[in-house]
């Protein structure tokens, strides 16, 4: 499995934002995990819980190691954690795209937002209105991907904590990361799983997938936004309506804090990919 090395590099280093951590160890793998090699820079979790910054990274040749040399029955799951990896890039390229799509229409390049005003009113050339209904396309198609890609990235790395973590592993199609999280034995995995769960962004991701899969897409509005107080113009983008799943209520968003959301989501991947790695390859004491 191989993303394209010049677009996804790109990704992985340029359009990061604050805060992104693509924190996998892939030295040792290159063949699978081109990008990733020894010469480039480490994409580091950053990790505030312990109120320093500490800097850790998801080892998966090491996890690939452990399925080859003590789960040979489950060489399958080779496959899933390569999984894990492309679903990895795909967000990046698709949280980008996202980010970037109301970029003609950014403070610096729209100061006083005349722009965006005006092809939001319909009242600019064929060629900017043109130009602003390719990015209201742009911005819902790529922020809806890199939500579901993500919710979806949990539930596969959940098949790889039900073959390696569950003394009796669910059925396939029954594995979800919150049906894994209720039959795990006590422990740290079990302890981490349930803190990421119960976050905010998990259940704000997991409500918008479940809702835009099973009910109606949520309305995404381009808007212009305003420091409050001073009034300075910020620049233009799109805001991501409030919305109900079950009983919890969502406020709305912009798409920003959106994918800023989705950042944290993946940062958490790793760190539950790290705890995992520890459950699997600590030698349990005698």
């Amino acid at each position: 499995m191989r993303c394209s090395v010049q677009l996804v590099a790109d990704q992985l280093s340029a359009l990061m934002m604050p805060g992104d951590a693509l924190c996998l160890d892939t030295r040792g793998d290159s063949e699978t995990y081109p990008l990733l090699s020894s010469e480039l820079t480490p994409l580091l979790i950053s990790d505030h819980r312990e109120g320093a910054i500490m800097r850790r990274r998801w080892n998966l040749p090491a996890l690939k190691e452990h399925i080859r040399t003590s789960e040979p029955d489950r060489k399958w799951l080779l496959s899933t954690v390569d999984s894990v990896y492309q679903s990895l890039c795909i967000y990046e390229y698709h949280k980008s795209l996202a980010r970037e799509a109301f970029a003609a229409y950014h403070a610096k390049h729209d100061p006083d937002g005349i722009k965006m005003f005006a092809a939001a009113m319909m009242a600019g050339t064929d060629e900017e209105l043109e130009e602003f209904a390719v990015a209201k396309i742009a911005s819902e198609a790529n922020l809806i991907a890199a939500i579901n890609i993500t919710r979806n990235t949990f539930d596969i790395f959940a098949q790889i904590v039900n073959a390696l973590a569950l003394p009796q592993p669910l059925q396939i199609e029954d594995c979800t990361i919150s049906k894994v999280r209720d039959v795990l034995p006590e422990g740290t995995l079990r302890t981490e799983i349930t803190r990421v769960t119960k976050l905010h962004w998990f259940r704000y991701l997991a409500g918008f997938s479940n809702t835009i899969k099973h009910r109606q897409l949520i309305s995404h509005k381009p808007s212009q936004k305003y420091e409050e107080g001073t009034g300075e113009y910020l620049g233009g983008g799109a805001e991501v309506a409030a919305f109900k799943h079950h009983s919890r209520k969502f406020k709305s968003y912009w798409v920003q804090e959106v994918l800023e959301g989705t950042v944290e989501m993946h940062n958490e991947i790793v760190s539950l990919g790290i705890t995992l790695n520890e459950h699997c390859l600590t030698p349990a004491l005698p």
